[in-house]
């Protein structure tokens, strides 16, 4: 299997299906080198256990284009990294983002009045979560363009899947966050980036090189996952325009169609660990050493756990999905993505009566089977 692969990115649920069911574990020969498990109760299992499925093979191969701390730590230095982060997303500091995120919300789709057809990706789903993110981190959303450039690279979710066309945009970003610490160490603000460059693990400071890997991955998880939310939730929407009346007129909902939209269609499809030690999965030895791919998009949509796991529904009462994973990885942004695309869907129902596909614009996914979402997402409003 390829990491753009052109059918998976279509739509890969087809797909998922046939392997739960005649392939629950197989290996693949592409880029990915590793065994693929895609029922629910498989998924988790990887997930839950750090002891045995080790993080470190998310900084190893083509998925990544250097190791970003946290995302490929394991215990315990994940533990003390994530003691940093922590403090900067309580709920307390959430509640002080609340007004923020509702005034950059109402800026954006100001912008977007009176007009009835609009690449609704590029003008509110990608800016808003970058402007939200650049704001916790306390550098100028003006740079949004090249923050989504650079996001774009290091995910490989662009065209442009050459590793050797993606670096220099990497290396930009790089240099970027680096040019920021020694300001940050003078003149510490409250901004993410001061608390990171000021934080102490076994009583020293981090090094250069992780507060820009620190930084490198905030800026990313805190845009691509509430992007990708957004735009696949406007995306299905547009195709039932009774879900968007329902909510219309029973706001209270919007909670529920958010963690609809993150099982049934989520953002993030896959990560990647490594077997510490021998494991079986039906009746398929796994090795020391070796890659597993836990398909949280497939496991998802498995109707050994869900009913109707095809349909997308608002009355589900279950919300145990994996989008923003499980256990010591679990998202550390999602109550911070869960707040945007709620203000986000709220100020949409209220401006719009009516949302459609338009047949006017070209849809653009995004270019990757891990990260799923849209580039560019065309869409014919109907004012109130």
């Amino acid at each position: 299997m390829k990491l753009n692969d052109a059918t998976l990115i279509a739509n890969p649920y087809p797909d998922y299906q046939r392997w739960r069911d005649e392939q629950p574990i197989w290996w693949s020969d592409g880029e990915l080198k590793g065994w693929i498990l895609s029922r629910y109760d498989d998924v988790r299992t990887i997930l839950k256990d750090a002891k045995t499925f080790s993080s470190q093979s998310m900084g190893e191969g083509a998925t990544q284009a250097m190791p970003l701390p946290l995302l490929t730590d394991d215990p315990p230095r994940h533990t003390q990294l994530r003691a940093i982060v922590n403090k900067a997303f309580t709920s307390r500091t959430l509640k002080q983002m609340e007004a923020g995120v509702a005034e950059l919300t109402v800026e954006l789709l100001d912008a977007m009045r009176g007009k009835t057809t609009v690449d609704i990706s590029t003008e509110f789903t990608s800016p808003l979560p970058v402007s939200v993110i650049a704001r916790m981190m306390g550098i100028s959303p003006e740079r949004k363009d090249d923050f989504k450039r650079w996001s774009d690279a290091l995910t490989g979710t662009s065209e442009a899947t050459d590793m050797a066309v993606r670096m220099p945009h990497i290396m930009e970003m790089a240099g970027y966050f680096q040019s920021l610490i020694p300001q940050r160490r003078n003149d510490p603000g409250e901004d993410l980036i001061s608390k990171v460059v000021h934080a102490r693990v076994d009583d020293q400071t981090l090094e250069d090189q992780d507060v820009v890997g620190f930084c490198m991955l905030l800026l990313i998880a805190g845009n691509e996952t509430t992007t990708n939310l957004l735009s696949n939730l406007l995306n299905q929407l547009a195709d039932q325009p009774h879900t968007w009346s329902e909510l219309r007129e029973n706001p209270d909902k919007i909670e529920a169609a958010v963690e609809e939209i993150l099982r049934y269609d989520g953002p993030v499809h896959w990560v990647s660990r490594k077997a510490t030690r021998d494991v079986e999965f039906h009746g398929q030895s796994v090795k020391a050493g070796e890659r597993v791919y836990a398909f949280m998009g497939s496991a998802n949509r498995d109707p050994r756990h869900y009913e109707n796991a095809d349909q997308f529904r608002l009355d589900r009462s279950r919300g145990d999905h994996h989008s923003f994973g499980h256990g010591i990885h679990f998202c550390i942004g999602a109550p911070l993505a869960r707040l945007e695309a709620r203000y986000a869907m709220e100020e949409l129902l209220k401006r719009y009566r009516a949302i459609s596909h338009s047949p006017s614009g070209n849809n653009e996914r995004t270019h990757s089977t891990m990260l799923r979402g849209f580039h560019h997402l065309w869409l014919d409003l109907e004012p109130v």
